[in-house]
């Protein structure tokens, strides 16, 4: 089949379900947008900036399957690296595409704008190396094998990559063998598979109290339902870690509520602490997520499962899949039920009457956490939202975004944008604190632009007040500057018509809800909140990290 460059880049990631590309204009992408101008089967939605543009890919991902970005070589390309790092931790697909100067330009080592003018195009490169999993320079020679093996290797890898097209060859023809179908994962070896879940049903056989602990890796790979076929198969408790908080729906019996070291109910963790059998799904043991390496997780009770091996009682399992290992564990279990296991009381909360009172952390999240609905999408900064959102009970079907691990302050207006156009038929919240909101707030403008209507509660707390915990709670460092940000979405777009309300007692805040709930438009709700009001989670996370970082010079101990 003979097709161009740019043509049959655009096929693959309509193949991965990619109908919305973010990014930001450059020379050397022009050709690229020009062709996706007149391609009504995907949309060019332009950014601010490339960091956000990698963020709303991102986000966009986290609920496709698949993102995707385009950027300006150079420049670009490096404004966008931060988010490209982020979905990499994170275990986000996201396809960085780079338009470069023309082949013959970069091939003669000329001296050209956007690049160091020394002649080297390989600098670029080798940064990206070190945060995506393939990346490839295209040429007129290899695009019709590296374009697929490199979009494959995100869809296999759930990790971004990086392609660079050169302005010169987007419009130029190829012959491709067939038609590119949507990459599929790899298959497991047949006799590795069978030692072990033969090794795996065993291992639960004698296992007097085992649990199920569950990372990001269920849901990036669809594991879901075959996980719950496993804990109701065997009697099996499921927990699990803050990355992947909603993951398992949480009135699902079994359900032991999140597991984050001796930050856990003590209940939980003390059923941890005695497992002689955790099935351990792509588990990362990350200090924001262990309560700073609080974890008792009996190292010979581990089984660990991960995208594509087994490792049980020494003995390694490659190329063996995880969907696969778990339709053969239940399998061998056969038509034999377990008891019902119980379901998590819920929290018994009165909420309080609203009252002319100065709102407080406890109250606002108490009253979120009757606002939120089945089947939302909650975007969730770090700091106060992070440590509210993660300890409130949450609907089925809710799905939670954020970013424990890599955690980069502003990752969550960008990635809404994302989101909202991943998933355009459910309800999006988003939480963000001032001090994250003021890094990439321009985004408001686009979300604008395209008409999109999310829920947004801008946290105003005067500053940062997570590392005003951490250290320096009256340090000038910790402080920003004062907007007026209720009125600022009127300034991002002229000629839209968004609602926008600064909240600062329990009945201004229940009429804002109650209006925003009614508005088909952009809601925008500034939370007015004390500065040194913080949910006990976090104050308590802040501790552990000011000891963990600060060590025998630490400010707090000399004080």
């Amino acid at each position: 089949m003979k097709i161009t460059i740019g043509a049959f880049l655009l096929q693959q990631l309509r193949n991965l379900n990619v109908n919305h590309i973010y990014g930001v204009p450059g020379d050397y992408n022009l050709a690229l947008l020009e062709l996706i101008e007149h391609d009504a089967s995907v949309e060019f939605i332009g950014n601010c900036n490339e960091l956000n543009a990698a963020y709303a890919a991102d986000g966009y991902a986290r609920l496709n399957g698949a993102g995707a970005l385009i950027t300006t070589y150079g420049v670009g390309d490096l404004a966008a690296l931060a988010g490209i790092a982020g979905a990499y931790a994170e275990s986000a697909p996201v396809i960085c595409l780079a338009g470069t100067p023309p082949l013959y330009a970069m091939k003669n080592h000329a001296l050209l704008h956007h690049s160091l003018a020394d002649g080297n195009f390989d600098n670029v490169m080798n940064c990206f190396k070190q945060f995506t999993v393939a990346q490839a320079l295209i040429t007129p020679e290899n695009a019709a094998t590296e374009i697929p093996r490199v979009l494959s290797t995100a869809w296999q890898q759930k990790k971004p990559v990086y392609l660079q097209l050169p302005s010169d060859i987007c419009d130029v023809v190829i012959e491709t063998a067939h038609q590119f179908a949507a990459p599929r994962l790899p298959g497991s070896d047949a006799n590795h598979l069978g030692l072990a879940a033969a090794a795996l049903f065993k291992r639960l056989e004698q296992a007097k109290r085992p649990l199920i602990l569950v990372d990001q890796m269920v849901d990036r790979f669809q594991l879901l339902p075959l996980v719950l076929a496993v804990a109701q198969k065997f009697a099996i408790p499921l927990t699990n870690m803050p990355t992947a908080k909603c993951v398992i729906p949480e009135s699902t019996p079994g359900w032991q509520g999140g597991y984050s070291g001796n930050l856990s109910s003590p209940e939980l963790f003390g059923r941890m602490a005695q497992a002689d059998c955790v099935l351990s799904f792509g588990v990362r043991l990350v200090d924001s997520t262990t309560g700073y390496f609080s974890q008792q997780i009996p190292p010979q009770a581990v089984v660990d499962i991960q995208p594509y091996s087994l490792q049980l009682d020494n003995t390694s399992y490659p190329a063996v899949t995880a969907a696969d290992l778990l339709h053969a564990l239940l399998e061998l279990a056969g038509e034999t039920n377990a008891p019902a296991q119980a379901t998590l009381p819920k929290p018994q909360h009165r909420l309080a009457i609203p009252s002319d009172a100065p709102l407080g952390q406890a109250y606002f999240w108490q009253r979120i956490s009757h606002f939120i609905q089945a089947d939302d999408v909650l975007v969730v900064e770090n700091g106060t939202s992070g440590a509210a959102i993660g300890g409130i009970r949450m609907p089925d079907g809710v799905t939670l975004v954020n970013q424990p691990v890599w955690g980069s302050i502003g990752y969550t207006l960008p990635a809404l944008l994302g989101t909202l156009m991943a998933a355009p038929a459910r309800r999006h919240l988003l939480f963000i604190g001032d001090g994250s909101f003021q890094l990439t707030a321009q985004e408001v403008s686009t979300l604008l632009r395209c008409e999109l209507k999310p829920i947004i509660f801008l946290i105003n707390n005067e500053g940062y007040t997570i590392e005003r915990y951490i250290l320096g709670e009256s340090s000038s460092y910790n402080d920003i500057g004062p907007w007026d940000y209720a009125k600022l979405p009127a300034v991002l777009n002229r000629h839209a018509t968004p609602f926008c309300a600064a909240v600062a007692t329990g009945q201004q805040l229940e009429m804002a809800l109650e209006q925003a709930s009614r508005q088909d438009r952009l809601a925008f709700i500034e939370v007015k909140l004390p500065m040194m009001d913080a949910p006990s989670a976090m104050k308590e996370f802040c501790q552990r990290c000011n000891n963990f970082n600060f060590g025998l010079h630490n400010p707090r101990r000399n004080a």
